[in-house]
């Protein structure tokens, strides 16, 4: 009996020592390199090593103390404390017993970049420690293109975005030779971080069947494209006069019977429409005159000082509208063009996408349930505040594919009321960063919203620098909307016919979107997102 009570004596001695002795944290000298939307784990080790139970736990970023990553306190994590950017995606993963406090981190973003602190406290002391977080991201495959400077000389250029760090640019012949190391390509750095890299050349196409341009971080993850310039200019010659013309005319027929040919099966599959107003086809997202901006400001047209524009006759978007027209857009370079296609609804919905509304992000007006959403007092304009009047889903987009549709709840019950007939209403994406802004920024591309809107009275627009209506020929109980990551596009259909309404075409890459629907404020029923 004597010797259990001297151990108990001991073992309380050891605790109170415990709890009141200093502690170090052990943590990494160096970054942490991970990728984006991998997991990464932040070491942060108690040395010695006390039971870290009791102890409070706050890790939150290195330059503001107020963005909270994870707060352990009171023998549980505080879900309420986290910064919503990192709500849901950050745990720990030591054994705090052993004093283990490291923190994981899934789902990285661009914006995980940085510094973090791991901060703890026990009853007589504290300590804090830094530990930081690199990404390597990998950029875009080099775009090349040339133009001619001379009688037998050529200007080519390489430009490949998004890297995370400067790399390496290389030129080389079809030998594999590099040339001219002298170059010093030019870098240049983004809003968010990523590193440009651009450099020029000139060549003689005599000389050179075709050089390449790689780029590059390290040997594993190099990007390469290939060039052949061809000298365009005419030749100074005497032709030939021995009727060289008949045969260009019987090749120059030829090609117009296959072009036509070719134009003819990608209409009847669907990849390519007539671009014809009269028809009921869809201009693209950019116009130049029409009616007045919807006097509902804040739901509808967040674009203040600027009016609706309708659009006379399709033409080819340029690259500074977000958009394109509905059957092909050019990104024109100075020798070369990129023609998107827009796909089929029936193809698009093979991608289809289970999606559930955040009601964490709705505002108070709004009541959310699962996969609807609705006006809590449609009699009146609801007080939005700081706040706009839509709600997100919980899913993260970022990489291939995806696609949902949008109804009226009416609809859902099987009364196919149109989408016309509310008073009005917007669907769309927006980017991860702009999700948790804090500030109730213009819903514009420029600020990560990229948005279809509709306002009883005035019909359908986008939310475009130029603010642009549509011309949509027929009611429709459902919108398709398809976001493809990979092709940088999110486009708008008819989900009852098939008919393509609008689609945006420079939806920025590396960057991880969420749906979002607007049911309104002065509609009695609620709208549904779903597949």
């Amino acid at each position: 009996m004597l010797v259990f009570f001297l151990c108990l004596t001991m073992m309380l001695n050891l605790s109170d020592k415990a709890a009141g002795s200093t502690f170090n944290l052990t943590v990494p000298l160096g970054p942490i390199t991970s990728q984006l939307d991998a997991s990464v784990i932040l070491p942060c080790q108690l040395y010695p090593h006390f039971n870290a139970q009791p102890f409070r736990v706050h890790w939150h970023r290195s330059d503001d103390v107020e963005t909270t990553v994870l707060l352990y306190e009171g023998q549980q994590i505080q879900e309420a404390s986290a910064d919503p950017l990192y709500r849901g995606r950050a745990s720990l993963v030591g054994d705090l017993e052993k004093g283990d406090v490291s923190l994981k981190l899934e789902n990285l973003t661009l914006a995980d970049r940085g510094g973090y602190v791991c901060f703890v406290k026990s009853e007589t002391w504290y300590e804090r420690a830094r530990v930081s977080v690199g990404m390597k991201v990998v950029g875009l495959i080099p775009v090349m293109s040339y133009t001619e400077v001379g009688q037998d000389q050529m200007n080519v250029t390489c430009v490949s975005d998004g890297w995370s760090t400067e790399p390496t640019l290389t030129w080389r012949n079809k030998m594999g030779r590099g040339i001219d190391d002298n170059l010093v390509p030019k870098y240049s750095t983004d809003a968010i971080g990523l590193v440009s890299v651009s450099s020029w050349l000139l060549v003689s196409p005599s000389k050179s069947e075709w050089i390449s341009c790689s780029v590059h971080l390290s040997d594993e993850e190099i990007k390469e494209s290939r060039l052949l310039p061809q000298n365009t200019r005419p030749q100074t010659e005497t032709p030939d006069t021995s009727g060289p013309w008949k045969a260009a005319f019987i090749i120059a027929l030829i090609l117009a019977l296959l072009g036509l040919g070719l134009l003819f099966l990608s209409y009847r599959k669907g990849y390519l429409s007539i671009s014809r107003r009269e028809i009921g086809e869809r201009p693209p997202c950019t116009g130049t005159e029409g009616p007045e901006k919807p006097a509902n400001i804040e739901e509808a047209v967040p674009l203040k000082g600027k009016s609706v524009e309708r659009v006379p006759k399709p033409q080819m978007a340029e690259k500074s509208t977000n958009t394109v027209t509905p059957e092909m857009t050019e990104k024109s370079t100075t020798t070369e063009a990129q023609i998107i296609r827009m796909p089929g609804l029936d193809t698009v919905r093979g991608n289809a996408v289970q999606l559930t509304l955040d009601d964490k992000t709705a505002p108070d007006f709004l009541k959310v349930r699962d996969k609807s959403a609705t006006c809590k007092d449609p009699g009146k304009m609801a007080a939005q505040g700081t706040q706009h009047p839509h709600v997100l889903c919980k899913e993260r987009l970022s990489s291939h594919q995806h696609y949902w549709e949008v109804m009226d709840n009416a609809t859902l019950a099987v009364n196919m009321q149109a989408l016309q007939k509310r008073q009005s209403w917007y669907v769309g994406v927006c980017t991860s960063t702009a999700a948790v802004s804090k500030k109730k920024l213009p819903l514009t591309p420029q600020n990560g919203y990229w948005i279809l809107h509709y306002q009883k009275g005035t019909g359908f627009f986008t939310n475009t620098e130029t603010t642009a209506a549509l011309s949509v020929a027929s009611n429709f109980c459902k919108l398709g909307v398809h976001l493809d990551c990979d092709k940088h596009t999110l486009s708008f259909y008819n989900a009852g016919d098939g008919t393509h309404i609008c689609t945006f075409y420079n939806i920025p890459p590396l960057k991880t979107f969420i749906p979002l629907i607007c049911p309104g404020v002065k509609d009695g029923d609620g709208m549904y997102i779903g597949k």
